[in-house]
């Protein structure tokens, strides 16, 4: 009866020390089974040091080890910028050159300024369209990032890093 109790608690301290910058960051790792994009994307292999993430309807890319490495991203205004691109089978580049896939950002472990981003474009990665957006983190830390496009929503935590 103890040890519940005990396990509880420590989850809820652990959970509270990783929003109040005590702890590490519980970025999003590899899922297992790996996710595979479906036909026609599934022949784009496996990133290079990442995976992929995400579902059917919307995944993208993340580093195998969850983190943002911005030493050379540093914007003239302070924070970091580096551009996402996102897949799914939804998009049509034909009919849209500007995606309406946005892009939120709100750090996990100490107070910053959220992020929002409404602009996209059609780019193509190995002749397979895709969707590209950037985005400014104005801090290092904990960062939970959320794309919606349409009504398809991606969610994933990463730690940025200088």
């Amino acid at each position: 009866m103890r040890l519940p109790l005990l396990l509880g608690v420590a989850l809820l301290l652990l959970n509270v020390a990783a929003r109040s910058g005590d702890a590490a960051c519980l970025v999003t790792l590899p899922p297992s089974p790996p996710f595979v994009p479906p036909p026609p994307y599934d022949g784009l292999g496996a990133p290079e040091g990442g995976f992929w993430y995400g579902t059917d309807v919307l995944w993208t890319q993340l580093d195998a080890a969850g983190v943002w490495h911005m030493k050379d991203n540093v914007d003239k205004h302070g924070g970091y910028v580096t551009k996402l691109v996102f897949w799914t089978r939804a998009f049509d580049w034909r009919k849209e050159f500007q995606p309406e896939l946005i892009l939120t950002a709100q750090r996990l472990d100490s107070d910053a300024p959220s992020v929002a981003v409404a602009h996209a474009n059609a780019v193509f990665i190995a002749h397979k369209p895709a969707i590209m957006t950037g985005i400014r983190i104005p801090t290092s830390g904990c960062w939970e990032v959320t794309a919606y496009y349409g009504e398809r929503r991606l969610v994933f935590v990463v730690s940025v890093e200088p």
